[in-house]
């Protein structure tokens, strides 16, 4: 390792130099800027939390004499937005608001480690001199012993069969080589003492550099740049009045989360409303108080256009592996994602718990054309740490009817649902909902505030005792040809059996094709059961009541006319 000594005697000269330049004029703006104004450390009062970003809210007591007046206050984000920034007074004028960065100023550059620095960058210049003969050394070693192993005799090329000068020759060379290999060791453990010395010169180097410029102070680490918002305010006469002043920060969240808790016991279901706020802006909201809104000021507020739509004629190209049966054609409002119970540790949601005052008594839900906000009257403490912080803003009972559904066309299994009216007073936005059934703990939800039902339908789980069937009844199967038409007859037999010891309700789903892209295809259900049809969709529902171990056989038969030579896909 080689050190060019002299040019790091200049690099840090000139670091050192420019660091005394860079001081100064920090310290000169800083006195520009803030004017020798001795700086108040604000304290945040409110944070308004947005889905994306936040703002943060100021209000201070001030003395204001008579004319303008330069207020500078500290405990102030990083990341704040200077375009929102604004402020007000409640009696003086505010004249204009700002946003300034203070560094840390530098006192002014000493001698008093002038000979300690000289005599270290001495011990430097003379560790150049070690390195070189270090250099020299190692070359010399280098050349010995490859003049050694080159050497005829060293290779065998004149022994001429004589084993006596064999033997001396390889006494010698083992000789010359450990004693080469013995010196190059040696160098190479100077070698590496001497950069060791040289890095703590450097050390030693750097630390003294610092105190020079620090007057002694050895804590060296740069501090970080310090915010400052500075208002200026014109008084008439001298008073004490308010100040107060925000600005909005883009890394601040809130992510909705829900808790569903059905019981049979009051036969209500519980929704608790949770938002899940992060911050990491750099400065920790402590002891604040906060209102979460719905708005989101990172969306672009502008109307969309239209622009002109075209028609025109399209070929189509019918793929034979289309489905027109697919199951994407039918909504689905909300979907679950089972777990196995006995692997999740489940919160005690019993009825039995200790009654409490409910944290919604501390939270006030105000509404405007445009968003929702919760205003929660209890301070929060949330570091500026990326962590998510759960808070509770709205719980309530919503009286739910259980029913259970199936379709058998794609699982013979029943569902028992809740189906709740009312949920969408609570003015909630799209997010994942954890499910609970009378304590236990049954799945996750996607909570779809967005569909424009009155009625939300949740899965609480599979029910096996209820079997249930699904079968074409092939003595029905009709083939028809009529001129050019072929005729298709397909009747669809359906059984439920209650083997529960209760009387239940059931919804029963299932459906006839739709056609989609022609008129030379007809379907027509003809007999349905008394099922409700859903003719876009081609849905077919029934309402059943069933008792303690009774049955009940649904059928159905619809018919399908298409052209005879034309294959049809989905069939």
């Amino acid at each position: 390792m080689e050190l060019n000594v002299s040019n790091i005697h200049n690099q840090l000269n000139y670091i050192a130099m420019k660091s005394i330049f860079l001081s100064a004029a920090i310290f000169i703006n800083a006195c520009l800027f803030a004017q020798n104004v001795k700086p108040i450390k604000a304290k945040l009062q409110k944070a308004t939390v947005y889905l994306q970003g936040a703002h943060l809210y100021y209000n201070e007591t001030v003395n204001l004499t008579q004319g303008i007046n330069d207020i500078v206050f500290e405990n102030i984000s990083p990341s704040i937005n200077i375009t929102s920034l604004q402020a007000n007074s409640k009696e003086g004028t505010v004249m204009e608001v700002r946003h300034f960065v203070k560094y840390k100023e530098r006192p002014a550059i000493t001698k008093k480690y002038e000979r300690e620095i000289m005599h270290v960058l001495d011990s430097l210049d003379e560790t150049k001199f070690l390195e070189i003969e270090i250099k020299n050394k190692l070359i010399v070693i280098s050349t010995e012993k490859n003049l050694l192993l080159n050497n005829k005799l060293m290779r065998g090329e004149m022994f001429k069969d004589s084993l006596a000068l064999l033997s001396a020759t390889m006494v010698y060379l083992n000789q010359q080589l450990n004693s080469i290999y013995e010196q190059e060791l040696r160098i190479e453990k100077a070698k590496a003492k001497l950069e060791k010395t040289i890095a703590k010169l450097n050390e030693r180097y750097q630390f003294l550099l610092n105190l020079q410029q620090n007057n002694g102070d050895e804590n060296t680490e740069n501090e970080q740049p310090i915010n400052q918002v500075i208002v200026t305010v014109f008084a008439e006469n001298a008073m004490q009045t308010q100040v107060n002043f925000n600005y909005l920060i883009l890394n601040a969240n809130w992510v909705p989360q829900y808790d569903l808790q059905a019981s049979t016991i009051t036969n209500n279901f519980q929704l608790k409303y949770f938002a899940n706020v992060t911050q990491n802006s750099g400065l920790d909201w402590k002891n604040t108080n906060l209102t979460l809104s719905t708005s989101n000021p990172n969306e672009a507020n502008s109307k969309p256009e239209l622009s002109p739509w075209y028609l025109s004629f399209m070929a189509f190209k019918k793929s034979p592996n289309v489905n027109y049966l697919s199951n994407a054609m039918v909504p689905i409002q909300a979907t679950t994602k089972s777990v196995r119970t006995d692997d999740v540790k489940a919160e005690d949601y019993s009825q039995s718990e200790i009654e409490e005052k409910p944290l919604t008594d501390y939270i006030n839900i105000s509404q405007n054309l445009i968003r929702t906000e919760y205003e929660i009257k209890l301070n929060y403490n949330i570091a500026s740490d990326g962590r998510a912080h759960k808070v509770l803003i709205n719980q309530r009972n919503v009286p739910m009817q259980l029913a259970f559904a199936a379709v058998p066309k794609l699982c013979t299994d029943a569902f028992l649902q809740a189906k709740i009216v009312g949920w969408e007073d609570m003015n909630i936005i799209p997010g994942n909902a954890r499910l609970y059934f009378d304590g236990t703990y049954v799945g996750e939800m996607y909570l779809d505030a967005f569909s424009t039902s009155d009625t939300l339908s949740v899965n609480l789980g599979r029910d096996k005792s209820i079997a249930i069937s699904r079968k074409k009844i092939k003595e029905k199967f009709k083939v028809k040809f009529i001129d050019n038409e072929k005729i298709e007859i397909r009747t669809i037999e359906l059984m439920v059996r209650n083997t529960k010891n209760i009387a239940i309700e059931m919804e029963l789903e299932d459906q006839i094709p739709i056609v989609q892209g022609t008129n030379e295809i007809k379907v027509t259900l003809i007999d349905g059961d008394n099922a409700e049809l859903d003719e876009p969709t081609g849905k077919l529902k029934w309402r059943l009541k069933l008792g303690s171990k009774d049955s009940k056989k649904i059928t159905f038969t619809y018919e399908i006319r298409y052209p005879k030579n034309k294959p049809v896909a989905g069939l």
